[in-house]
């Protein structure tokens, strides 16, 4: 006859159970910790000279904005300070296949330096006496300028609004004498990219002040965005982006200043005249359809290819 005791068996089994439920315990920790390292690995994953150069840019926006109120720290002091923030963000900026560093470094530091901005002799180009401070406020809006091309407000436009300002105090810097502060005013130096997101926003600054009753057949309510274009678009022709430039123009109702550039010539006209043809069967409007167009012709005719030409 079998046992009647069936107390044994259950007791194993529950014992196994109960088994089972730490041996899964086990493994989640042990998962857990596992992770946990990973964390910690990516944290600090920074490279030593990634870490010097985060130091290093942190060390001059503090100088920059004079932290501590010393009195010991002089314009010319924040100028040096200015200088390497430039540098490497010149240096990082002339190719961008990704985020640059120096962008990412400074980040967590452009609304300091957009309050700090906003605090050097007010808004107007001209209330600054001393040249010094005057040219470390439109090296700082070029700073501020191309953080903002990727941590401003879009729809506020700021890389163009910092942009507008510094070059307002570069040209107050040349009525006043000092050409070769006025002379650091190159937009090219900032690399094809920053280029780039400024037309795009001149654009939408062009649009929306011609919404706002601008009359679009006048330069003068758009003298400050027209400056800016004669820079970008020889820039845009010279380093093979011809078709950027006829966008600019074309946004902007002004393709007649392609016209007037030295830098079509040989070397690109047929790519210049070959994208003015396509675009113009993207034309709706008759005028612009002719304008296109003709300008094409005037161009194949300036090179002396008649026979393109009259095609």
């Amino acid at each position: 006859m079998a046992p009647k005791d069936t107390d044994k068996p259950v007791e194993l089994m529950a014992e196994t159970e109960q088994n089972k439920g730490d041996s899964k315990d086990k493994k989640k920790s042990k998962k857990s910790n596992d992770a946990a390292p990973a964390i910690v690995d990516t944290e600090n994953a920074m490279s030593e000279e990634d870490r010097e150069l985060k130091e290093r840019l942190e060390t001059c926006v503090s100088t920059l904005i004079n932290e501590g109120n010393e009195a010991s720290v002089t314009v010319p002091i924040r100028l040096k300070a200015l200088d390497v923030i430039v540098t490497e963000l010149r240096s990082a900026t002339s190719s961008m296949t990704s985020v640059p560093k120096p962008l990412k470094f400074l980040r967590p530091k452009f609304e300091v330096l957009k309050e700090h901005y906003g605090s050097i002799g007010g808004d107007e180009g001209t209330d600054l006496g001393d040249k010094e401070l005057l040219f470390l406020r439109a090296r700082l809006g070029d700073v501020l300028a191309v953080l903002a091309m990727t941590l401003g407000k879009h729809d506020e436009r700021e890389s163009l609004k910092f942009k507008l300002k510094g070059t307002r105090d570069y040209e107050t810097l040349a009525k006043l004498g000092d050409n070769a502060a006025a002379a650091d005013n190159n937009l090219g130096s900032w690399g094809h990219e920053f280029v780039r997101s400024l037309a795009g926003e001149i654009g939408q600054e062009y649009n929306a002040r011609v919404i706002a009753g601008a009359d679009p057949e006048e330069d003068e309510p758009f003298q400050d965005l027209l400056g800016m274009v004669d820079v970008i678009v020889p820039f845009n022709v010279s380093h093979n982006a011809e078709a950027e430039a006829i966008d600019l123009l074309i946004e902007v109702q002004r393709l007649k200043k392609i016209l007037e550039l030295d830098s079509i010539d040989q070397n690109n006209y047929r790519r210049v005249c070959l994208y003015l043809i396509k675009t113009a069967d993207f034309m709706s409007d008759p005028d612009d359809y002719e304008e296109v167009l003709e300008s094409a012709y005037e161009i194949f005719r300036k090179q002396k290819q008649y026979y393109d030409a009259l095609r």
